[in-house]
């Protein structure tokens, strides 16, 4: 009997080792879930025939962490930001507009109205076999159709590994489960290419995605005439 105990006693930390290794296992599931990504953002527009584009941001970045996302873009030092939180737990989004002074925001719901992205009518996508790498993770493609047009607009890359639930909420190619990493979109009628330069795993601080202290809480044609007036 003592020789059954003593074995089964050195046993136990062999079952206690297979049974963690077993629940980190089955809870892996190889995508990204915490992190930062980095956008260029290029606009398709001479700055001859829009001297304004010489002073828009030239990056975005999104941080995401447990189904939270933040996307911010930043321009003429500061003086101009723009940034969308979702929280897909609390169903809600907002959309926060800085301007000199002014701090402005606006809250909705998860499949509430859109804010910093002109809109796309009649989008449609359509699956493609093509493939790229960008930033180290595999992306998969659609072409982008619009106004009913037969002629292909653009091409969207997109990954699965890394893990945000929804995570075109904010912007116009939400029927996508996947997060872009290459896409074109328009604001103020000023078309835009972004494609992800940098994808950093990073732990996050839950304060990214608090709003600031100095925001006003405004409806959204406030923030569509703060803009209107800027540009």
């Amino acid at each position: 009997m003592r020789y059954t105990a003593k074995r089964f006693t050195g046993l136990i930390p062999i079952f206690l080792l297979i049974f963690t290794l077993s629940c980190d296992m089955a809870g892996f599931s190889g995508k990204l879930d915490e992190g930062t990504i980095e956008y260029d953002m290029v606009y398709l527009q001479d700055e001859k025939d829009n001297p304004l584009i010489s002073l828009l941001p030239t990056t975005m970045t999104v941080k995401f962490k447990d189904d939270v996302t933040i996307q911010k873009i930043e321009g003429w030092m500061g003086i101009f930001q723009m940034a969308g939180i979702a929280d897909r737990d609390d169903n809600k989004r907002q959309a926060l507009l800085k301007i000199m002074n002014e701090k402005y925001y606006y809250e909705t719901t998860m499949d509430g109205p859109t804010f910093g992205y002109d809109e796309m009518p009649g989008l449609k996508v359509e699956k493609s076999d093509s493939t790229k790498t960008i930033a180290g993770y595999k992306c998969k493609a659609y072409t982008v159709y619009l106004n009913d047009s037969a002629n292909t607009i653009f091409t969207v890359y997109y990954t699965n590994e890394i893990k945000i639930t929804n995570p075109n909420c904010n912007n116009p190619f939400n029927m996508i489960d996947g997060v872009l990493l290459e896409y074109q979109m328009a604001f103020q009628k000023i078309p835009t290419h972004l494609v992800a330069k940098k994808v950093v795993k990073e732990k996050i601080n839950d304060e990214e995605f608090i709003i600031p202290e100095g925001f006003v809480k405004v409806q959204k044609e406030k923030m569509i005439e703060t803009i209107n007036n800027l540009m």
